[in-house]
C-alpha cells in the first residue's frame, strides 16, 4: 500500500461504543466492524491529514516496536476498512 496515502473516513460511517468496544457500521452494506487494539489506534489517526507512513512511524515509536510489523498491521487494517466502505477511495 502507498505509504504516502492519506486515508479519509466516509462521512456517513457510523460509530458507537458497545459493551466497552468501539463498533463501526458500514455505509456500504450495514455490516458491523468491531475495533480492538491496533484497529482503534489506526481509526483514531485517520483524520484526512495523516499519511500511512506517519501513522506507522508514530505507532512504532509509541509502542517501541518493529516498523515493518506495524506497517503490515496498518496496511491490513486500512485494506479491510476500504473493502467495508469506511474510507473514501
Amino acid at each position: 500500500m502507498d505509504g504516502n496515502r492519506i486515508p479519509v473516513r466516509q462521512a456517513d460511517a457510523l460509530e458507537a461504543e458497545v459493551d466497552g468496544q468501539r463498533v463501526l457500521m458500514s455505509p456500504k452494506d450495514y455490516a458491523y466492524f468491531g475495533l480492538v487494539d491496533t484497529g482503534t489506534l489506526v481509526w483514531d489517526r485517520i483524520d484526512g491529514e495523516t499519511s500511512l507512513n506517519a501513522m506507522v512511524a508514530g505507532l512504532a515509536a509509541e509502542f517501541d516496536t518493529d516498523v515493518d510489523r506495524v506497517r503490515s498491521d496498518v496496511d491490513d487494517f486500512v485494506s479491510a476498512l476500504d473493502a467495508a466502505g469506511f474510507l473514501v477511495t
